[in-house]
């Protein structure tokens, strides 16, 4: 059976496509609850991360009742095999435990519950040969924030053996971290579980936790672990892979522009709630052009033509170059962005990805204030949204409760663009 979990994703068919579940997943019942071990102490939201320690991971082992292939974001095929164990979020278990076509149930709860066999890693003392086992269900930026606290392990335990197990949309960028052993796909069997002396898991340190609300997340990441590093420690660090900055170069050289002489920028969220307008977007590229800046707007490549046809719209089109089809997977944007004077974005994967590398960024900020997540840096800045409402914390991939029938949050309309082009400006002379 071949099933495409992106053929269960809503699109915003008025500009962007964005990631939000077409099946209604309804609230777990008590007894289903029960049934994957879980109480309805995982989906509530504590105040801290020490509460949160109290509260029982929101992870699920699900059996395949039957051998599966499937594909993540469209990137890459997995297979789940007939009566193999695996580990997932829930939200992945109601995804995929049955058959949208013909109902055939796929997935059943595992007799052995996660909470059985959870180890928390919470800064024990390592052994030689010691093995960490760390997954994230979230994305980019949830990944960068993990990394300090690895690079810190590695280098005072240097024999330890750490897994990093996420989506596979993501790996190419974690495959030059030297901090890790091996990398994993999720869902992941049940195996490197049992073999793992402890297991690093974040999953409620941002989503469930109110703490998340008052502290920068690269903090918040390393108290949950229990390393407390401080914050010059707190930066994440990766390079290019080399062929692939030969690569963007060249791509470089075919379009006329030379290397630092652009910056990069995002245009679009993991979330709905998260994604300006493209008025808003449109206004600014205009401003940044109008003052000699040539600019590379990079995505995946689905989303290409739509940026084709944004760029139809601007005002300077010669200084505003599409990257979506060059950049096939993560590792190609990292590369370009490796080489850019500067990079602004929606919040917030091109921001860590850009101060990985020391790459001054800008942010663009709604529903969080851009201090949460941008503080640790030494070369960014943000602007935060102006709305009674903002910022709201909103998780998920539903839109703004107050969008209008476009679907765009109304949080971004009233941030100042010529305050934009200003602080950015300052930031690149700096």
């Amino acid at each position: 059976m071949d099933l495409n979990i992106s053929q269960m994703m809503e699109k915003n068919d008025s500009f962007w496509e964005t990631e939000g579940t077409k099946r209604t997943l309804k609230p777990v019942s008590r007894t289903k609850m029960r049934e994957l071990g879980l109480t309805h102490a995982n989906v509530k939201m504590v105040q801290t991360v020490e509460e949160l320690r109290d509260s029982p991971p929101n992870i699920i082992i699900g059996q395949a009742a039957k051998q599966t292939k499937f594909v993540q974001n469209w990137f890459k095929e997995q297979k789940l095999n007939k009566k193999g164990k695996y580990v997932m979020g829930l939200g992945v278990y109601q995804q995929l435990h049955f058959d949208l076509n013909t109902g055939a149930k796929i997935l059943k709860p595992a007799a052995m519950k996660f909470k059985n066999v959870y180890k928390p890693y919470t800064g024990q003392e390592l052994d030689d040969g010691d093995s960490i086992l760390v997954f994230r269900t979230g994305g980019i930026g949830d990944l960068l924030f993990i990394q300090p606290n690895l690079i810190y392990l590695k280098k005072k335990y240097p024999n330890c053996n750490i897994k990093f197990a996420c989506g596979p949309q993501y790996q190419p960028m974690l495959e030059t971290w030297d901090c890790i052993d091996e990398l994993l796909d999720l869902p992941f069997t049940i195996k490197h579980l049992q073999e793992s002396k402890y297991h690093m898991l974040f999953e409620g340190v941002i989503e469930r936790c109110k703490e998340a609300e008052t502290s920068n997340a690269y903090g918040l990441f390393t108290n949950w672990l229990g390393l407390n590093l401080p914050n010059e420690m707190l930066l994440p660090r990766q390079s290019p892979k080399e062929e692939l900055v030969a690569e963007c170069k060249t791509i470089l050289d075919e379009w006329g522009i030379k290397e630092k002489d652009f910056i990069i920028m995002q245009l679009r969220a993991s979330s709905p709630v998260r994604t300006p307008r493209p008025e808003f977007w449109i206004n600014l590229i205009n401003r940044i052009t109008d003052s000699g800046m040539n600019v590379m707007l990079t995505d995946n490549p689905r989303q290409a033509e739509k940026i084709d046809n944004m760029i139809g719209l601007l005002k300077n089109k010669d200084k505003v170059f599409n990257f979506c089809e060059r950049s096939v997977s993560l590792d190609y944007t990292v590369a370009l962005t490796s080489l850019a004077q500067g990079a602004i974005g929606t919040d917030s994967a091109m921001m860590h990805i850009a101060a990985s590398m020391d790459v001054p960024c800008y942010g663009i900020y709604g529903p969080f204030p851009g201090w949460i997540r941008l503080k640790t840096y030494p070369k960014a800045d943000w602007v935060d949204a102006e709305k009674e409402c903002a910022p709201c914390f909103i998780h998920g991939h539903k839109p703004c409760p107050k969008a209008g029938i476009d679907g765009f949050s109304p949080c971004y309309d009233n941030i100042n663009i010529d305050e934009i082009v200003n602080e950015f400006k300052e930031l690149l002379n700096d």
